[in-house]
């Protein structure tokens, strides 16, 4: 890893780093970890749903009998159940979509999980189907006509909150995976891997787990991955998906043997590097949206005045927003034009901003 040490908020998202690094792995490398560095950073790894894989990291070294340790086996044992109790739920909608003449695409959760060696590796929460727009009213339909679930539904009408290609080219490079005894749709792995890239910087990289389910991915690859298809189209995301991809070698160690990235000498810039290890030094939180503050203004001034400064962006995510390069130059001014791009975005939709809210 290229050194970025000096802030101690940085050196502790190193130790995070460091602790997942093959974490993800059958037999996943030694950690030199102590005791003390171990439980500065378990809040962190549970918080960023990373505790099972942190347990796979340890559970054969001496740390195994540490108060961190138990906590991390506690996450992996509940994310191996809630990962059962998904399935369940997986296998009544997919039939009661079919049922009803639509074809859906799974896309992230089990389709992700699915690749880590065990079901408590990777915790997921919801599953997200894409269809087709013409499907939509009949899936949704479906869908509120069904029996409860154990498991929420998000239905998406094509792609266009997870990508940017194509709906039918997408669907027609798609592959059913068998789960049991029902086909599950998912993304070719080309189009799975640019969009767990693509996910990974939109979001400012800020949870471990999105850039460790690329590294699982890139070693899990087979001889017919296509990077043509991968890489192809935009130059600008290529170049994204080229960089994440580094970052998971530069952070997490992952291996490059089955990539035509093997020999690159590319480095992340250092300020990417720094953001990524900011994000993973403090615990995993979401920020609210503006919208729901801006339904009951005058309760809410207070909230939305100490809600405001969690909104300035990651460097990466506001990279990503304004369609930049990730290159050496300073990130102030992609900052701002990320700022100017939501602000004009909210006043587009202050009208369903201020709609009644139903008690």
């Amino acid at each position: 890893m290229q050194s970025v040490r000096g802030d101690s908020t940085v050196e502790r998202g190193m130790l995070v780093a460091q602790l997942l690094a093959g974490s993800w792995r059958s037999e996943p490398p030694p950690t030199s970890t102590s005791p003390e560095e171990l439980a500065d950073i378990a809040t962190l790894l549970l918080k960023s749903g990373s505790g099972g894989l942190a347990w796979n990291k340890i559970r054969h070294s001496a740390l195994r009998d540490s108060h961190a340790a138990r906590e991390f086996q506690k996450a992996y044992r509940l994310h191996s159940l809630q990962a059962a109790l998904h399935e369940r739920s997986l296998k009544k909608v997919l039939p009661l979509l079919r049922d009803c003449g639509v074809e859906p695409l799974l896309v992230k959760g089990w389709a992700t999980a699915r690749l880590y060696p065990e079901l408590g590796l990777r915790p997921y929460s919801d599953l997200d189907f894409c269809v087709l727009p013409e499907d939509y009213a009949k899936a949704q339909a479906a869908l509120k006509s069904s029996e409860r679930l154990e498991c929420d539904v998000d239905l998406h009408s094509g792609f266009g909150k997870f990508y940017d290609r194509r709906t039918e080219d997408i669907f027609a490079r798609s592959r059913l995976i068998r789960l049991g005894d029902l086909d599950v749709r998912v993304l070719s792995a080309e189009d799975d891997l640019r969009f767990l890239c693509v996910h990974l910087l939109r979001h400012g990289a800020a949870r471990p787990l999105w850039l460790c389910d690329i590294a699982v991915m890139l070693e899990t690859l087979d001889d017919n991955f296509d990077w043509d298809v991968c890489l192809g189209g935009s130059r600008r995301q290529a170049d994204w998906v080229a960089c994440a991809i580094a970052l998971a070698r530069e952070l997490l160690g992952a291996e490059m043997d089955r990539t035509p990235f093997a020999k690159s000498t590319r480095k992340v810039p250092k300020w990417m590097l720094s953001a990524v290890l900011e994000e993973w030094a403090v615990p995993y939180y979401m920020p609210a949206q503006f919208s729901y503050y801006l339904r009951r203004p005058l309760t809410n001034f207070r909230a939305l005045l100490k809600e405001m400064p969690k909104h300035w962006p990651n460097p990466i995510e506001a990279t990503v927003t304004v369609r930049g390069p990730f290159n050496g130059l300073p990130r102030l001014p992609f900052q701002v034009g990320h700022v100017f791009s939501r602000a004009a975005s909210l006043v587009a939709n202050l009208p369903k901003s201020f709609r009644p809210v139903k008690s």
